[in-house]
């Protein structure tokens, strides 16, 4: 369970003996203004507008691409407690159409998202064979659009050494380098369709609400740690550039870098090497010692930028 790994996180740096450390000095990034699609339309899409509202910086943009009327997601945002004129950092961009259509697609401007997010439609949440089918149809038509847009020039420079995929795959995987695209997926069976092309990675929303769920029902106290998580302000998962704790092949065990972590007021939980595509969280051999790179990055838990 996260909160009984949490507890160990904790009880792991309170038994290290404390040492004064000197960090790399390094400027928090700053923010610019992104532009985000949402395509698709989710009941609870005004949280969810709330939560990048107070995360993105301003002069953003978040396009709402969907086949609801524009007077009535106005009502449906105002009926769940959204304030419209109250929006400072972000500006909604409203635009009418059919998902799984290409022309409407191609009325767009795919290729300057930084992030596209395919909701499950609420229109066919009854449905889940259909509402995936639905996500990875839109997937794959916004990808072809966008490998189709991209400058040649930028095609050519691009080497796939290791893959035996057609060009298609490989014109779409090369889009995926230019923005990300999240597919909410509600059946854990369809995420093997979108992981084998790695093109778009995906949130099993469904597999989620469940283990959530079971987590509170085993023990009610970490629903006050959820709660902070997915809250729009406080406490968060971040993904940290090594250079934050440690200098260029620098040789240290994971208890130094949580321990340099606390120096930032961070909880540093896991890391993922640069030359691997998965995270290790709660890594068991934690006081084994290894040479780490600038281009790793550590998962932790923090409340600033």
């Amino acid at each position: 369970c996260f909160f009984l790994l949490l507890s160990q996180f904790t009880l792991d740096i309170s038994c290290l003996r404390y040492t004064k450390v000197f960090l790399p000095h390094v400027s928090c990034p700053r923010k610019y203004p992104e532009r985000i699609l949402f395509c698709g339309w989710r009941r609870d899409i005004d949280d969810m507008i709330m939560v990048l509202e107070a995360f993105l910086a301003p002069n953003s943009e978040l396009w709402l691409f969907n086949e609801v009327p524009e007077k009535e997601r106005e009502k449906k945002l105002t009926d769940g407690g959204l304030d419209l004129l109250g929006l400072t950092n972000i500006k909604l961009v409203h635009k009418e159409g059919n998902a799984v259509i290409r022309r409407h697609l191609e009325s767009l401007p795919l290729e300057t998202f930084d992030s596209i997010l395919i909701l499950a439609d609420e229109s066919l949440e009854d449905s889940i064979v259909h509402s995936d089918s639905r996500s990875l149809a839109t997937l794959l038509l916004i990808r072809d659009i966008q490998s189709k847009r991209l400058p040649s020039k930028e095609a050519k420079s691009l080497r796939y050494a290791g893959f035996s995929h057609s060009s298609w795959i490989r014109e779409m995987q090369q889009a995926s380098d230019k923005s990300i695209i999240i597919s909410e997926i509600l059946d854990s069976r369809t995420r093997n369709l979108v992981s084998v092309s790695r093109i778009s990675d995906y949130v099993l929303s469904n597999e989620l609400v469940s283990m959530a769920l079971a987590m509170v029902a085993e023990d009610k106290q970490i629903n006050r740690v959820l709660e902070e998580l997915f809250a729009e302000e406080g406490n968060e998962l971040r993904i940290r550039p090594a250079e934050y704790y440690l200098y260029e092949q620098e040789e240290l065990c994971f208890y130094d870098i949580m321990v340099r972590g606390r120096e930032r007021q961070e909880i540093v939980i896991g890391y993922r090497l640069a030359n691997t595509d998965n995270a290790v969280i709660n890594p068991t051999h934690k006081s084994e010692i290894r040479k780490w790179s600038l281009d790793d990055v550590f998962v932790v838990i923090s409340t600033g930028d």
